[in-house]
């Protein structure tokens, strides 16, 4: 069924076969005049959704998708189906979600690089390169922003409504201020640092979690992964001087290279403490 607020839904029927791609412009209120863009009934090339993820390339009337179970990216001509094409064929990958931003294709993949997010070319992506990786299992939406693709104006828009981090549109003239890090202070404008945190290391990455605000989902301190410094991370230890210093220091050591590093929580000030001798006879 299509649906009158969009212009593409993907629809899946669990007793038969056919995996169908629909375009409809709507029409009214019932949004007639549906047309099925691709469908498949071959076992080995239909669509296998829920594990299919698709976006629209607007600049070049395509519409581009991943297949997970078939391990391969695919494009069709947006309005009339035709013109298919194979922009990626992978095996072993898992392609969980997918963006389109000017000539690349940006993707997640669970298995490749135990989690990443790649990019590639719109013709091939087979040039892929890795954007981030070591993302884990539990990688799953990709979106690009960018300003120029942004269109109209609203409260957000002029210096960030005032907000020193995160800035919502809640439609009119109303917005409203949010911290990614921190928590938001009474002003409702500005973001304030925790008194308190737990850190702890994942080899590559030190991270943070909350003390007593279980029900945020944001870390208190944003993450620091840098292999140029971390590559096994196994000791920490933490001076707090937040209120006199504005920044709390964190010692760490690491057994990969040999040294124990300091480095404070807004990730500045990094510098090597000590470093193990190697005597050669």
């Amino acid at each position: 069924m299509c649906s009158t607020r969009s212009k593409l839904k993907f629809t899946k029927a669990s007793s038969i076969r056919a995996a169908p791609l629909i375009s409809g412009q709507p029409q009214g209120i019932r949004g007639q005049y549906c047309s099925v863009l691709l469908m498949q009934y071959s076992d080995n090339a239909a669509l296998s959704p829920p594990e299919v993820c698709f976006q629209i390339g607007f600049q070049e009337n395509r519409l581009y998708w991943c297949d997970a179970r078939a391990d391969k990216m695919e494009r069709i001509s947006l309005e009339s189906g035709a013109e298919r094409e194979i922009v990626l064929s992978a095996g072993g990958a898992d392609m969980f979600s997918l963006a389109v931003f000017g000539s690349y294709l940006y993707w997640s993949d669970r298995n490749y690089a135990n989690g990443s997010i790649r990019r590639g070319s719109k013709n091939n992506a087979s040039d892929a390169v890795t954007v981030r990786s070591g993302l884990g299992v539990n990688l799953r939406d990709v979106k690009v922003f960018n300003r120029d693709r942004e269109k109209g104006t609203n409260p957000c828009g002029r210096s960030n409504g005032g907000c020193e981090q995160l800035c919502f549109y809640l439609g009119g003239s109303r917005k409203s201020c949010s911290c990614s890090h921190g928590y938001l202070a009474q002003d409702g404008l500005h973001c304030h640092p925790y008194e308190g945190y737990l850190l702890y290391s994942e080899r590559t990455t030190l991270r943070t979690a909350h003390l007593w605000d279980q029900s945020s989902r944001n870390a208190p301190i944003r993450p620091y992964e840098n292999p140029a410094y971390f590559k096994n991370v196994i000791a920490l230890a933490f001076d707090y001087r937040q209120k006199s210093a504005g920044a709390n220091r964190l010692f760490f050591s690491d057994v990969h290279y040999g040294n124990i590093q300091m480095i404070n929580d807004d990730w500045t000030g990094r510098r090597v403490l000590a470093e193990s001798k190697t005597f050669t006879h």
